[in-house]
């Protein structure tokens, strides 16, 4: 659009600079260059003429510089980032005006700490882990949302008949116990008759090699790892129990989102447009993602990730696209009660208000 207008302005331009400039040429005179808005110009004056217009073309021609910024992983890449890399596999963080750098996670990654130091502008979490941040003076400010109900699990052996969360008993559960889930299921009431919580390495080994192991997971990894192995298992939802932060979410800090306005809504329009593509057409992104991830992730099992991630995001009643990136005060609220109810978060630094926005959401 701006080619368009940029020419009539130009020859608008050349215009007056005839009117003033040009000699008047004898009644029936042959000029020697072109004639423009009714005035005949010298050869010199057409090449002064044909330079600014080419000039002009060149400048609207000549693409914006992007605005760099860094987004780090909370994890290896794998299906739960598959909106991020699509953003930038099929250049729609380019088509915002941005450059993301994404940069892998891993088991020591420290995506609050990197981003109160300024060394990342963009950071990948989860909901509760935005509000213990806060809760530790660390500002964070989620953005938006893909993953809309939460894929945590426990993730049982079939064989071991067990079939809910009241009927885990007598076994070694392999969990992170520093995680807000695991006192939630104290809590509960669960965890308690001869349950041995152990370390969980990131494997699933142990439950593979025999009975008497059960293990957290997300619902789009270990148990398709556990088939792989030859196990069937069950999946018992965290979600189905009243624990359910929002995942994979982008986040940034009150000070950069209160700088940087202006790139924080392109970079939030930019992923939520990301996530949109990768569940519709994940094939390119997931290319990307098995270059990236070093942890031995398998093309099948990243394609059983995206079919089972679905449903976790798309949650809209017509099962479309427009939930993505959509969060809500009572989904705030209800997970903010429940951390201070477990004493995992102080109530006096919940602000739960400032722990997300949905300004940069909206489209003009």
């Amino acid at each position: 659009m701006f080619d368009k207008l940029l020419f009539p302005l130009s020859f608008a331009c050349l215009s007056v600079f005839v009117a003033c400039d040009a000699p008047k040429q004898p009644q029936g005179a042959q000029g020697q260059g072109k004639t423009i808005a009714g005035q005949t110009l010298t050869k010199e004056q057409s090449e002064t003429a044909a330079q600014v217009i080419s000039d002009a073309k060149a400048s609207s021609t000549k693409p914006a510089a992007l605005t760099k910024v860094s987004l780090l992983l909370n994890w290896y890449p794998e299906a739960e980032h598959g909106g991020f890399y699509a953003a930038q596999v099929h250049g729609i963080y380019e088509k915002f005006g941005l450059e993301v750098e994404i940069r892998p996670g891993g088991k020591t990654t420290l995506v609050p700490q990197e981003l109160t130091l300024g060394r990342i502008q963009f950071g990948v979490g989860n909901a509760d882990d935005v509000l213990v941040a806060r809760s530790q003076d660390v500002p964070l400010v989620a953005l938006m949302a893909p993953i809309q109900n939460g894929p945590r699990c426990i993730m049982v052996r079939k064989d071991s008949g067990i079939t809910s969360f009241a009927e885990i008993k007598n076994i070694k559960l392999q969990i992170d116990k520093t995680r807000p889930y695991v006192p939630f299921l104290k809590c509960k009431g669960f965890l308690t008759e001869g349950v041995e919580v152990v370390p969980f390495f990131g494997t699933v080994d142990q439950l593979v090699a025999g009975p008497g192991f059960a293990t957290q997971g997300y619902n789009f990894s270990e148990p398709f790892m556990a088939r792989q192995k030859g196990v069937e298992v069950t999946e018992l939802m965290m979600s189905e129990i009243g624990y359910n932060p929002y995942c994979s979410v982008l986040i940034s800090t009150e000070d950069y989102i209160g700088k940087n306005q202006d790139v924080c809504k392109r970079m939030t329009q930019a992923s939520i447009e990301g996530w949109k593509q990768y569940l519709a057409s994940p094939a390119e992104s997931n290319e990307v993602i098995l270059s990236k991830n070093k942890q031995g992730l398998e093309k099948n099992a990243l394609e059983f990730g995206v079919e089972a991630l679905k449903p976790l995001c798309r949650t809209s009643a017509a099962g479309d696209d427009s939930s993505i990136g959509l969060m809500t005060p009572e989904r705030w609220t209800e997970l903010s009660d429940t951390l201070v109810s477990l004493k995992m978060i102080d109530a006096g630094k919940s602000s739960v208000n400032k722990a997300y926005t949905m300004q940069f959401q909206a489209k003009e």
